[in-house]
């Protein structure tokens, strides 16, 4: 069953208890508001026949039509269906109401031993065909002679109000459940209806591998606008990782193609007959691009490990250290180059050491290359706000504003020529990047053609 009919039940269900309940609240409420109005009625009307039927007004031998005559007028508009009658001890009814006619009140035994024991008490009793009657009685005391006074009023009114009432409650249940399950349907379905837009989207996508499509839904953002703008941006993610991993692959084939194509060649040359020279020369450039792919490899390898986005491990790693320690590195590969300090803090964050040296290493490597003999590379470490910061500034030949936007996709070079020749896979930057990341943290480039570059590092604290 579609979740829209589930759903559309279950809020049907829910109506449905919510209205019987009430129903049956209501029900029992009304019913003992009408049996307690009919109650105090009787008593009212009771105590105003004990009080007008005054013992010593009512001449001896007690006279029936007197006693008749002084009976209070029942008023049938105000008071219906209201009955009186007296009964002596022998049972007989020595006085009724004229509104009784030829009838006499039903006999209950009980009722009838309670009020000739000197009690008032009220109970239902049966008139037949289905009739019901209130009776309350009550003793009276006349002389000589006691009397059972009985004040009776017909159920009848309440009961067709009740039977009513329950016709009422169940026609509105089911016209409710009815408009519920209409009106619940649209609204659910148009509620879901970004689902099926989502639903239709990703079965296009799957069908036409088309990642470019998205679910565009443009309505409010409760629980369903963000489950489209998740998926919205779950598909974007995907659509940059495919197109990410369809050029790693290109650039990967067009990176490794170069040095087996050089190996290749050389190995052609080899099978001739060469000088010992030549023989030498061959050898060494096989060995070179045979370095090279295995960088390559190395750095692809690092690459996509630190682009998987878990930490080897969480240490405690002192930034000190480590940029003091790349400081005497550099110093020994920057031939005339000054490597200085400018600031640093004694500052500790949670990550991986070698990732974070790796990082600072391949940051100061890309410096030397790209600054002039003579030149200054900076180191600097200190806090910013939450952040730590970490400046590597060179005062090399800078990097045009066009280049800077891929300055860290890989495989990028500024200068692909140089790059080369000093050895350059292309991944370093994006390696730092990855490693920044990976951290929680990011890199950012300050540059300009001819005046030095500066590359920041933000890690957390």
């Amino acid at each position: 069953m579609p979740i829209r009919w589930r759903l559309t039940l279950w809020f049907a269900l829910i109506l449905c208890a919510i209205l019987i309940l009430s129903g049956i609240v209501l029900h029992i409420l009304l019913q003992r508001y009408l049996s307690n109005q009919v109650d105090d009625n009787l008593r009212v009307i009771s105590a105003r026949i004990h009080g007008t039927l005054n013992p010593e007004e009512v001449p001896a031998p007690l006279d029936h039509e007197v006693i008749h005559s002084k009976l209070p007028p029942i008023n049938e508009f105000a008071s219906p269906g209201v009955y009186v009658q007296l009964l002596d001890r022998s049972g007989n009814v020595v006085v009724k109401s004229s509104s009784l006619g030829e009838q006499e009140l039903p006999v209950d035994p009980s009722l009838i031993s309670r009020g000739f024991a000197g009690n008032d008490a009220i109970g239902t009793v049966a008139a037949g065909d289905n009739a019901m009657v209130r009776v309350m009685v009550s003793p009276l005391y006349l002389r000589d002679q006691v009397l059972l006074l009985e004040v009776a009023q017909s159920l009848n009114h309440i009961d067709t109000t009740m039977r009513q009432l329950r016709w009422a409650t169940l026609s509105s249940v089911l016209l409710a459940l009815v408009l519920a399950a209409v009106s619940g349907g649209a609204v659910v379905r148009n509620a879901l209806s970004p689902v099926k837009q989502i639903t239709r989207t990703a079965r296009i996508i799957e069908t036409s591998s088309d990642l470019s499509r998205r679910v565009g839904y443009m309505g409010p953002l409760d629980e369903i606008g963000e489950l489209a703008a998740t998926i919205d941006q779950m598909i974007q993610h995907l659509d940059r990782a495919f197109k990410s991993q369809k050029n790693f692959v290109a650039d990967a084939s067009h990176e490794l193609r170069g040095p087996l194509t050089v190996i290749r060649g050389n190995l052609d040359l080899l099978k001739r007959k060469l000088s010992e020279d030549d023989r030498r020369e061959s050898l060494r450039a096989i060995e070179q691009e045979t370095m090279r792919m295995a960088k390559i490899v190395e750095d692809l390898l690092l690459l996509a490990e630190v682009e998987s986005g878990q930490v080897v491990t969480q240490e405690r790693v002192a930034l000190k250290e480590i940029v003091f320690t790349e400081r005497e590195r550099a110093r020994t590969l920057a031939g005339n180059r000054k490597i200085v300090i400018d600031q640093q803090q004694d500052l500790v964050i949670k990550g991986d050491a070698q990732r974070l040296k790796q990082l600072l290493g391949n940051l100061v490597d890309n410096a030397i290359k790209y600054t002039p003999e003579e030149g200054t590379i900076t180191l600097s470490l200190y806090q910013d706000g939450g952040w730590v910061r970490l400046d590597v500034a060179d005062t090399g030949v800078g990097i045009a504003p066009e280049h800077l936007p891929h300055i860290f996709d890989r495989f990028y070079r500024v200068d692909k020529a140089r790059s080369r020749v000093s050895g350059s896979t292309g991944l370093g930057l994006a390696i730092v990047k990855g490693v920044a990341e990976q951290h929680g943290g990011r890199v950012t480039v300050a540059s300009e053609s001819g005046r030095g570059s500066v590359f920041t590092v933000w890690l957390k604290l």
